[in-house]
């Protein structure tokens, strides 16, 4: 088969994206702007198959993600763009199965085999052209999925960003109630002032919750939001599970103001036994 590319380097970096072996095993020819390749069996096509589409992603995919996010959900910041399609390369990655709907996104990779696969098999002229604009339908249509779902995470980030935000400036707005809490990670969990004595009385921490309409936020009584209404100078948390969702979020909000420290520890030591 004779297949034409746009440029001659263009030929060239195909023919160079393909193995010594295959080149040599399959008699593959650059000529000027086109590639000759005599491939004699179904299992040498589909191969090359593999080959054309690796290198068709390489190159083609990020820029078609992108024109995506422009043209089709007009993003045009580029901290925008970068930011939503390093969520779509966590999402090819397998990085992000758990957001929703992730499990039922369609297989890009196998959509460009099954389409190369037909094309190479029925055609003896190929135009590279052609098969970018025209074959690979179903593969495009893949690729704006995936970008739907990275786009609503980047957005759901934002806000997640913007309440964050508002965690701090409240933290720097009130009076610290104490210079320090130390908080036994469980259920429920259990906070402790800076002299090591339970905090029972949570009566003015919950009169605090009102008053975080002000803020714009509306929200269920957490110990996040607990912390936040004592505003301390220092949080130390004894915990097992620091890498845990609420953990960080309690990190990204009091920032260097919070350390912890492994959950035994508070079990074991002075705020544990000061039950």
């Amino acid at each position: 088969m004779d297949i034409t590319f746009e440029s001659k380097q263009e030929a060239t970096d195909f023919y160079r994206s393909l193995p010594a072996s295959f080149r040599e095993a399959n008699h593959v020819l650059p000529i000027q702007n086109r590639l000759h390749v005599r491939t004699e069996t179904e299992a040498d096509c589909k191969l090359f198959a593999r080959f054309f589409s690796r290198f068709i992603m390489d190159n083609y995919e990020k820029r078609w993600l992108t024109e995506i996010i422009e043209k089709h959900y007009l993003f045009t910041e580029a901290e925008e763009k970068i930011a939503i399609l390093n969520i779509v390369a966590a999402i090819f990655a397998g990085e992000k199965n758990d957001l929703p709907e992730t499990d039922e996104l369609p297989d890009r990779k196998q959509f460009m085999l099954e389409a190369l696969e037909g094309i190479l098999s029925e055609c003896s002229v190929l135009s590279f052209q052609s098969i970018l604009r025209f074959r690979l339908t179903a593969y495009r249509k893949a690729l704006r999925r995936f970008v739907e779902i990275a786009i609503d995470e980047y957005k759901l980030e934002q806000e997640y960003q913007v309440f964050i935000d508002k965690l701090r400036r409240i933290i720097r707005a009130y009076k610290p109630l104490c210079d320090r809490i130390e908080v036994i990670d469980g259920v429920p969990f259990k906070l402790y002032d800076d002299r090591h004595r339970p905090i029972k009385n949570m009566q003015s921490v919950r009169s605090f919750y009102p008053l975080l309409k002000q803020w714009g936020i509306e929200a269920e009584p957490s110990m996040i939001l607990t912390l936040i209404a004592l505003a301390p100078k220092q949080v130390i948390v004894y915990t097992d599970r620091p890498e845990h969702g609420m953990m960080k979020t309690l990190h990204r909000v009091f920032e260097d103001r919070v350390c912890f420290l492994p959950g035994e520890f508070g079990t074991g030591g002075r705020a544990g036994n000061s039950r």
